[in-house]
């Protein structure tokens, strides 16, 4: 009887390690990932040289270290998706039956209750990713987390999807 064993990927081989910290990084938190999401959070780390749980750690560190006062600051999001004719037609005459003066206006009315819940779920298959942290650095990050109200297994997906698609 034979046992495939795969090799475990190493994506932080001769890259530049994390500063060590105050105290060993025996704290953890766990981001949920799908499939294809971590293969690209991998493939990132491969060439950037650095370990998928340094990656995670320093992007959440990173965020904590940021000002509220600059996530409060509003940002335009111009949307863009295919609609038949008599889809758009619907569409704005909802608008209209609504009493909305735009599309916009509508869509982010009916998208708001979904934004101001404390805690977002999805059904979604996901894998979970464990990254470490020292004592401060886990008190820094759940502490920025608990204020914002939002999830660390959900952030910290968002925060390295978003980092890979910048390059």
């Amino acid at each position: 009887m034979s046992t495939s064993k795969k090799r475990a990927v190493r994506p932080n081989l001769g890259g530049s390690l994390r500063p060590q910290a105050e105290t060993p990084r025996h704290r953890f938190l766990y981001t949920d990932v799908t499939k294809a999401e971590h293969e690209k959070i991998q493939q990132y780390c491969k060439d950037k040289q650095i370990s998928v749980s340094q990656f995670l750690a320093d992007l959440m560190l990173q965020d904590a270290l940021q000002p509220h006062a600059k996530r409060k600051q509003k940002v335009n999001v111009r949307l863009e998706f295919d609609l038949t004719a008599e889809e758009l037609d619907k569409l704005q005459l909802l608008t209209r039956l609504h009493q909305k003066q735009s599309i916009g206006q509508f869509v982010r009315e009916i998208l708001q209750p979904y934004l101001e819940i404390q805690r977002l779920h999805a059904p979604l298959e996901t894998t979970a990713i464990r990254y470490y942290l020292s004592d401060e650095e886990h008190e820094r990050v759940t502490k920025h987390l608990a204020s914002k109200g939002i999830s660390a297994r959900n952030h910290a997906a968002m925060l390295a999807l978003k980092a890979v698609q910048a390059t």
